[in-house]
């Protein structure tokens, strides 16, 4: 795979070639776009510009794969999707976790009915960071931790509970020192078609004394499975019991992830990680935040 570099400088665009053995270097987003020698984009700047950066690739006829989080509003997606439908291109969110060894595991236990029906599912993500740069400008943003981050949570979330239907979230409201202006901190409660109900708390700004490590967990009808929460191992506890270590050398489930993406390129497919897959995980995003100001359950993509 021969790799090429874009940024708005081509001195920071070679810095970059010469970091990672690329093969060339382009001085503007737009000349990569409308260069012969580039087949796909990787769109790696903040999501403030995705919008705009994707359509432009999609214009010209480039496959695409986006970072997350995909765009910071439903309507920026949008103008993605009607652009992407128009080329009749391939487009896919970089979305990691819907790759890591972790969820496949938890998906097939929970497919064979090892805890039998999931009842509830609790996902913890805390930890304190130190916010700076565009992640501290509330208008580059278009939200705070729970959209930059926490739609990775989301997306795990619904990997493993299947399809949200209505959301409520909640934050706390004692004075403490935000580590950014936005949103920091929040704990969502997800309601599935399946009849599932998801917990997840995400936070910037909680000290966590474990170092990497934190646990979350699956409740079933008949088992459950405790689980690291990146994934370094999962405890089932049911039908069959298993200590599972889901796999470490594609942990973060990166390499999976871009094989995927240009497998999907060379044979013309939808990839996993569609465009309704991360509309599906942005409005769940949407829901939580317009729960803070209703006080109540939101529907999802209402």
């Amino acid at each position: 795979m021969n790799l090429l570099y874009a940024s708005r400088s081509e001195e920071k665009a070679r810095s970059f070639n010469d970091k990672y053995g690329g093969i060339g270097t382009f001085g503007s987003y737009q000349a990569a776009c409308e260069s012969s020698k580039v087949d796909a984009i990787f769109i790696c700047t903040p999501h403030a510009y995705h919008a705009d950066q994707a359509v432009m690739a999609a214009r010209n006829g480039k496959a695409l794969i986006i970072e997350k989080p995909v765009t910071r509003t439903l309507d920026e997606l949008a103008e993605i999707e009607a652009a992407v439908a128009e080329a009749g291109t391939t487009a896919m969110l970089a979305e990691n976790y819907h790759f890591k060894p972790l969820a496949r595991v938890l998906r097939r236990h929970i497919e064979r009915g090892d805890i039998g029906k999931p009842m509830f599912v609790e996902l913890n993500n805390t930890k304190r960071s130190n916010i700076r740069g565009w992640r501290a400008d509330e208008e580059m943003m278009g939200g705070g931790a729970l959209l930059e981050g926490g739609v990775h949570w989301i997306n795990l979330l619904c990997s493993i509970a299947g399809n949200p239907k209505e959301v409520v979230a909640a934050q706390p409201s004692i004075q403490y020192s935000k580590v950014t202006p936005i949103e920091d901190s929040l704990e969502l409660l997800v309601k599935f078609d399946s009849g599932t109900i998801g917990k997840m708390i995400h936070s910037w700004n909680i000290i966590r004394h474990t170092g990497p490590f934190q646990l979350s967990k699956v409740y079933g009808t008949e088992g459950n499975i405790t689980f690291e929460s990146n994934g370094l191992f999962a405890l089932v506890l049911g039908k069959r019991k298993r200590l599972r270590i889901p796999g470490l050398v594609d942990i973060m489930g990166y390499r999976t992830m871009l094989a995927h993406f240009l497998d999907c390129v060379i044979r013309g497919e939808t990839p996993a990680m569609s465009l309704s897959m991360a509309r599906r995980d942005m409005e769940v995003v949407d829901a939580a935040y317009r729960s803070l100001t209703s006080g109540r359950f939101e529907t999802v993509g209402g």
